[in-house]
């Protein structure tokens, strides 16, 4: 087993340093040290002096394995089995990707366009862990929020994760690609579907590509947009007329979203860059 020199913050920081030099840089380096200790050992290292003797064997037996699985490259969130989403604790492991802060901003475009008092029905297309609509139902309490996802694994987790946040959801295994139209009819209609092409496999980070589902980060390099036409065929049937379409999606296909969107006969068409200033979220209207 690993083992810092002594047993204090500080030698067990320049541990973490030394292990994972080649994976991460310094500063991704110490945030990781940092939330270990908070997770793992309820210690907030900004109260403490670094090299104060405080780790016990007890402590270093529940930390350690911790940074070993990090040696892997396995992500932090599926180690702690948990991650902060707009508000919400979420379970995530293997079956479901890890939520990205664009997602968040996605929830908040939905939320800052809409009003959150009125009876409004939303679905989320693909939910994955269910982020997108525990997120919103959250915030938006009065909206009938309904979510599909064609992984039976996921959608397990995403069922747990609506009850940890004690919210109702209505789940539904469906496969996206194969339906023709929803149950019920929408105000709005969300998706964060897979986008990344195949071919920019190696652009995507290791520890990501290993550990990561592919089901939910990568869609086939000769249709890229398949799953947007496939939705806002969806919406011609299930979406309520003045009902909105919120899109997360690939900063390369700008054009072609427009495009695409104009051709099924959307109105009201935008693209909507993220904080990191990337054409990231698409939205239209049904006529």
């Amino acid at each position: 087993m690993l083992l810092p020199k002594e047993n204090t913050l500080r030698s067990l920081r320049d541990l973490y340093r030394e292990v994972l030099d080649s994976m991460y840089d310094r500063e991704e380096i110490d945030a990781l040290w940092k939330y270990s200790l908070a997770d793992k050992l309820a210690i907030n290292v900004e109260q403490h002096k670094l090299a104060q003797p405080i780790l016990t064997e007890s402590n270093l037996n529940t930390i350690i394995p911790v940074l070993e699985r990090l040696t892997t490259g396995e992500p932090y969130q599926y180690i702690i089995g948990e991650v902060e989403f707009y508000g919400c604790k979420l379970k995530v492991d293997k079956r479901v990707l890890i939520p990205r802060p664009e997602t968040e901003e996605l929830c908040e475009l939905v939320l800052n366009e809409n009003d959150t008092t009125k009876a409004l029905s939303i679905i989320d297309l693909g939910t994955g862990s269910g982020c997108i609509p525990i997120a919103i139902k959250h915030k938006a309490s009065a909206w009938k929020v309904d979510a599909i996802e064609v992984d039976e694994g996921a959608l397990s987790l995403a069922n747990e994760n609506a009850k940890k946040n004690d919210l109702e959801v209505g789940f539904q295994q469906l496969d996206l690609l194969s339906a023709i139209g929803l149950d019920n009819t929408y105000s709005i209609i969300v998706s964060n579907p897979p986008y990344i092409a195949a071919k920019e496999a190696d652009s995507i980070k290791e520890n990501v590509l290993v550990h990561e589902p592919h089901l939910a980060l990568f869609i086939a390099d000769e249709d890229p947009l398949l799953f947007y036409r496939k939705m806002l065929d969806i919406g011609q049937n299930s979406l309520e007329s003045g009902g909105k379409f919120y899109f997360e999606f690939n900063e390369q296909y700008g054009k072609e979203m427009i495009a695409l969107m104009e051709q099924k006969g959307y109105s009201d068409i935008r693209i909507i860059k993220d904080l990191s200033g990337k054409d990231r979220f698409a939205a239209c209207t049904k006529s």
